[in-house]
This record gives structure tokens, sequence and C-alpha cells, in this order.
């Protein structure tokens, strides 16, 4: 009685070795959803100072600026690696006021494309932008200097910087760069404003 009963004990050691494992029931991966998915949105502010540059021939004019930007992320992030990360549209809304030089005050409106550096996993994230604009100014009614010939002007500019985010809604940004205010010689009065200055400000993502 024991022969058939250890065949049938073998047959099913055999079977159970050939069957292979028991699938386990699939897992259902959530999406994560971050700050610089498309379509996500961002408004951030710069406040600080630019500085004129050029040498002895350009008068000082040296100026407050603070921004404010509303950026709409133009497509996911992409790529391997330090380059990884995503394009940024923004609309930039700036003004400040003149503490070193001729005129009171300038302000004005640039289209920004910004291309965020953005790694896999960090609450540090660099960017890199270049914007084109307008920008509206008392300064040419001083007509002892020659950078700013007329009330409106065209703005170029470039600027490099960092977040830092406290979490997927707030971060922190610090950032340094380049601006060029001149008017394409429209005007006699044409030298052209070259700048240099920093900000600091804060971020709010949806």
């Amino acid at each position: 009685m024991r022969l058939p009963i250890l065949i049938s004990v073998f047959a099913s050691i055999v079977v159970s070795a050939y069957a292979g494992p028991d699938l386990a029931p699939e897992k259902t991966v959530l999406a994560v959803e971050t700050p610089f998915d498309k379509g996500k949105l961002e408004l951030q502010s710069a406040t600080g100072a630019y500085f004129s540059v050029g040498g002895s021939d350009r008068p000082t004019l040296n100026y407050s600026s603070t921004a404010y930007r509303l950026g709409i992320m133009l497509n996911d992030p992409a790529g391997d690696g330090m380059l990884r990360g995503n394009l940024e549209l923004m609309l930039q809304l700036f003004g400040g006021s003149v503490f070193d030089g001729p005129g009171d005050a300038l302000g004005g409106a640039a289209v920004v494309l910004r291309y965020n550096f953005v790694p896999v996993d960090g609450k540090w994230v660099p960017y890199v932008q270049i914007g084109a604009g307008a920008v509206y100014s008392d300064i040419y009614k001083d007509q002892n200097q020659r950078l700013i010939g007329q009330a409106w002007e065209f703005d170029l500019e470039a600027t490099i910087g960092v977040r830092y985010f406290f979490n997927n809604r707030w971060s922190a940004n610090l950032e340094g760069g380049y601006r060029h205010i001149s008017n394409a010689d429209t005007n006699d009065r044409n030298v052209g404003l070259n700048s240099i200055g920093a900000g600091i400000g804060l971020g709010l993502h949806f």
C-alpha cells in the first residue's frame, strides 16, 4: 500500500517543480507628479540690483530691479545625467529705480525661454534663460548721457540661477545675469546700457 502513496507524492513534486513559481499579482505603479511636468505653471519673483559695465567712457547707471514671472512647462523632463531637463516659457514684468546715475526709474516686459536642469531626485534645480522685450524709462530726458536715447528701448538679457525646493509647491531662487538696453539705432543717442546683476526670490508651483 505504501508504493502507490510514494508514487503519488513523487508525481506531485515533479509537477510542482515544472509548473514554475506562482505569478505574483501585478503591482500598480502610480505616476508621481512634479513641478516640471508638461503644462505645470510657476509664479516666480526676483529682487536685486543691476550695475552698469563698459568702461570709463560710459556714465555710471545702477538701478534696483524686481521681476515677476509666470511660466509654463513646455515638456516633461527628458535626457540623462546632468543635462536632464525641460523647457519653460515665461512672461516677465520688471521694474526698478535708479540709485546711481541719470534718471529715476525704468520698467518693462520680456518673453523668457528657460532650460531647467532637473535631477531625478533632488531639491536643487539649476536653470539658464534668455529673454527679449521692451523697457520704458525716463533716463533719456538727461541730455548729458548717450546711453539711452528715447523713452522705449529694447531689452535683451541672459541669466543663470538655481532653485531650492522646500516642497513641490514652494522654492527659493538665487540668480545672476546680464542685461542690455538700447534702441537699435532708432535714435541718435544709442550707446546702450550694459549691466550685470543678481537677485533672490521665491517660486510658487501649481
